[in-house]
């Protein structure tokens, strides 16, 4: 198989199976957990998004690989790899599988413990393509903001969001300030903020505005 050393685009690889070199990322995680692989050559994976800890490559199984032909599994983990997890910024060459490859070895079924990841009100906000350049690379829920106050004299300030969910109409969005902003806004790391967007001569960008009206 041909691995991609070049990573994908984030909303490229979420919620797909692929086929992955056994690197020093996931040789470290094996032997972690007590597993040697002599027959095998690859491994079988799903990345899903993890709410807080990003995009996420969960082991499934390893298998044995060969020009033209579809892997042969060699070994599968118990209750579906819980626990043999990676971030996707740790995985080396990886070939991504087709629905239809994966569902030819299996593995569509396998993947229903992944409704637990998939929290109802953010599947919305995974869905949106639109926030997809403010994302955080490797954090799919993880949203670049510019914090704007009402009241105060204070120049706006860039900062994360971690997104929880999204208004009713789809036009604002509610998130956690993941960072301390370095202006006294009157916020701070942890609390809730609403997001919205707006535009002006440069482009669209997401803001959240705090303070008295």
């Amino acid at each position: 198989m041909n691995d991609r050393t070049r990573p994908y685009p984030d909303r490229e690889i979420v919620y797909r199976w692929a086929v992955a070199e056994i690197g020093p990322g996931i040789s470290r995680l094996l032997s972690e957990n007590g597993w040697i692989y002599p027959d095998a050559d690859r491994c079988i994976g799903f990345f899903y998004v993890d709410h807080e800890e990003g995009v996420t490559f969960r082991l499934h199984s390893l298998c044995r690989t060969g020009a033209g032909r579809l892997p042969e599994t060699v070994v599968i983990f118990e209750n579906h790899g819980e626990g043999l997890i990676l971030h996707s910024d740790e995985m080396g060459a990886y070939t991504l599988l087709s629905d239809e490859e994966a569902n030819r070895l299996s593995l569509l079924e396998e993947q229903r413990w992944c409704i637990y990841y998939e929290l109802e009100q953010l599947q919305a906000v995974r869905k949106r393509v639109d926030l997809d350049r403010f994302r955080a690379p490797g954090y799919f829920d993880d949203v670049s903001v510019i914090l704007i106050s009402r009241d105060r004299e204070l120049i706006p300030e860039g900062v994360w969001v971690r997104l929880e969910g999204q208004s009713n109409d789809g036009t604002s969005f509610q998130g956690t300030l993941l960072n301390e902003p370095y202006s006294d806004f009157g916020v701070h790391e942890g609390e809730t903020l609403s997001v919205r967007f707006a535009e002006d001569e440069e482009g669209r960008f997401l803001v959240a505005e705090v303070g008295s009206r």
